[in-house]
């Protein structure tokens, strides 16, 4: 993990379980982390919790379902890193169908 030290990341889905865990993780290795969430109160709250990392925690709220949010997310990254050496794509959007239309 020390090869990451110093680089940026975001982890999409990091307000609860593996990206919670993940953006931990990376923060503690030195990394950079845009923790980006629906729940951004959540990451906020992840960040007060790490306590003094190598690296550090920044809560970004965004929803993978909008672009608009996604784009806003990826702005705000580039006009204070540049960059981003690490993308973690942990959160999804769940759509509940069929296979057919029959039941």
């Amino acid at each position: 993990m020390e090869r990451w030290s110093g680089k940026i990341a975001l982890v999409t889905g990091a307000s609860a379980g593996i990206g919670a865990a993940i953006t931990q993780e990376l923060a503690k290795a030195g990394v950079k982390v845009f923790g980006l969430a629906r729940r951004v109160e959540k990451i906020e709250e992840l960040k007060k919790k790490a306590g003094n990392v190598k690296g550090e925690i920044i809560p970004l709220k965004g929803d993978v379902a909008k672009e608009e949010e996604i784009l806003a997310a990826f702005k705000v990254i580039k006009e204070k890193f540049g960059k981003i050496h690490i993308l973690v794509n942990n959160a999804g959007i769940g759509r509940v169908a069929l296979l057919s239309g029959e039941l």
